[in-house]
């Protein structure tokens, strides 16, 4: 069987599909995808996932995002990127995508929200040093491991339970998140289908589409990459929406640009923009046409396939990926952020050693609540990097400064 005699609209030929709806392939808002590890009361209003969402907004994990590096530490300037503006504008590409296939909006915003909160201070260079750590203890780091720790057991927000008591669904999309710098966490609870959610895939894409476009922004207004470098790497999605953009300025600037307007800023804003939209509609056709070809109807359907159904086309996913590994070796390896990088390493890797120190079983300067988890059977060495990743970037130099710095004093911050 076809896809065009599954579905007798040819998708791949919309501008956008927000007309088209397949909504048997949303997750629904019942067991077993609802299912949270402590009864509720039924008399909330709200769904199960507004609630998840709703959740994850409020808690403290969340709000630390704030003052954690996306790709230039915090203080560097007001205008980069954190985890926290990172963190909201996936989870308003998701919901776009959501909109446009016709999925579950709440359950998408929820786990695009909650995807990066087991993330450390300083962005990837926290989580490689706490892997170094850990390595040496024979343990591994995984950021995603941390956040289903966090949302099940570690955040305290009611008075019977820890956790904040989320639905299965939106505990399998932050178990299950992958993307060239997130490795899905291994807890077997999570891969009783091959196939994680559309919800979950299509967070996985909103995150890949965030960072490609917002870090490349953040690069370009730091210095760290000029237009004429970008020309020659075969980019060609990127030469597109430039070019728009030049051509928008033209257009409402024939003569010349109004006084106190910075010309090139707002192209690359533009450019963005573009690249963004672009970006989601090639996901949105790719994974309507896989729907199509596969002629899979319901939600239970998509998780039994071998491969996921969500993606982009061919070229443009060459193009993300070019553009990713180009970003990579220009401005996530550059001497500025290297820089940083070394120093991140060099603080958390101080303050492990720091924290770890005295008689056996004891650590003293570890918070009364971390001492308990230890005395209560986790392991010290993941316990440890557990807290150092909860910390904010200026937690971590704040924390630093107190131990090392013999001038600092003690009582001015909280960690």
């Amino acid at each position: 069987m076809t896809g065009a005699s599954c579905f007798p609209i040819m998708i791949k030929y919309l501008p956008l599909v927000s007309n088209m709806s397949f909504a048997e392939l949303a997750t629904p808002d019942l067991p077993p995808w609802s299912e949270r590890a402590h009864a509720e009361a039924a008399d909330d209003p709200r769904g199960s996932f507004q609630r998840d969402r709703d959740r994850i907004l409020h808690s403290v994990s969340f709000r630390k995002l704030q003052h954690k590096t996306q790709v230039f530490v915090v203080h560097e300037g007001d205008f980069f990127r954190t985890r926290l503006t990172h963190t909201l504008e996936v989870a308003q590409i998701g919901r776009t995508i959501a909109g446009m296939l016709g999925l579950n909006e709440p359950l998408i915003e929820a786990i695009c929200l909650g995807h990066d909160l087991g993330h450390a201070p300083f962005g990837h260079a926290g989580e490689e040093s706490l892997g170094r750590l850990l390595r040496d203890c024979g343990l591994d780091w995984n950021s995603n491991a941390y956040s289903l720790t966090l949302v099940e057991d570690v955040e305290r927000q009611y008075a019977g339970h820890a956790g904040l008591n989320l639905t299965w669904a939106t505990r399998e999309g932050l178990a299950r998140h992958i993307t060239r710098f997130d490795e899905p966490a291994s807890d077997s609870a999570y891969w009783q289908y091959p196939q994680s959610s559309l919800e979950a895939q299509v967070s996985c894409a909103a995150d890949i589409i965030a960072y490609s476009a917002h870090d490349l922004e953040d690069a370009l207004a730091a210095g760290l990459l000029t237009i004429s470098d970008l020309s020659g790497q075969g980019i060609a999605v990127w030469e597109e929406c430039w070019n728009r953009a030049k051509e928008e300025f033209t257009i409402a600037h024939p003569e010349s640009p109004p006084p106190g307007l910075d010309r090139f800023s707002l192209l690359v804003r533009r450019a963005r923009r573009h690249l963004i939209d672009v970006l989601i509609r090639d996901l949105v056709r790719a994974t309507s046409d896989q729907i199509a070809r596969h002629c899979v109807r319901t939600s239970e359907q998509a998780r039994f396939l071998d491969h996921p159904l969500s993606g982009f086309s061919g070229h443009i996913e060459e193009q993300v990926g070019t553009l990713v590994d180009y970003m990579k070796a220009s401005v996530y390896k550059s001497p500025l952020v290297a820089r940083q990088n070394y120093r991140a390493g060099h603080i958390l890797s101080s303050l492990f050693r720091a924290l770890t120190e005295g008689e056996a079983g004891s650590y003293p300067l570890l918070p009364v609540w971390v001492q308990e988890r230890i005395a209560g059977g986790g392991r010290w060495e993941m316990e440890v990097a557990r807290f150092l990743a909860g910390l904010t970037d200026r937690g971590a130099a704040d924390l630093y400064a107190e131990l090392f710095d013999p001038q600092r004093r003690a009582m001015g911050h909280r960690i």
